[in-house]
């Protein structure tokens, strides 16, 4: 004998807000781990920018090596740590 209907709705219902709550932990994820990026990418641009307009050939060499690996390892680590952080949570 199935289950009466109102049950069966009730079921369907807390189901749509799950659904529709998870998919709101998921993106407000991803907006924080692209806001991220985009401080990453920032801070390296500044860096490689300042290194072009310093006078000291060391400090520039520095400032570029440096604008460099942390803009681009910054973006890869934060990408690395969403994937795992969306593994543990079930999005993917």
């Amino acid at each position: 004998m199935p289950p009466p209907r109102h049950i069966i709705e009730e079921m369907q219902l807390r189901r749509t807000r799950e659904a529709e709550g998870a998919d709101r932990d998921r993106r407000r994820a991803l907006m924080v781990t692209a806001l991220i990026c985009v401080a990453w990418s920032a801070l390296g641009l500044f860096l490689v920018g300042w290194s072009l307009h310093t006078t000291d050939t060391l400090m520039g060499e520095l400032a570029f090596t440096s604008g460099v690996g942390l803009g681009n390892g910054g973006i890869l680590f934060t990408l690395l740590d969403a994937y795992r952080r969306g593994e543990r949570r079930g999005d993917w």
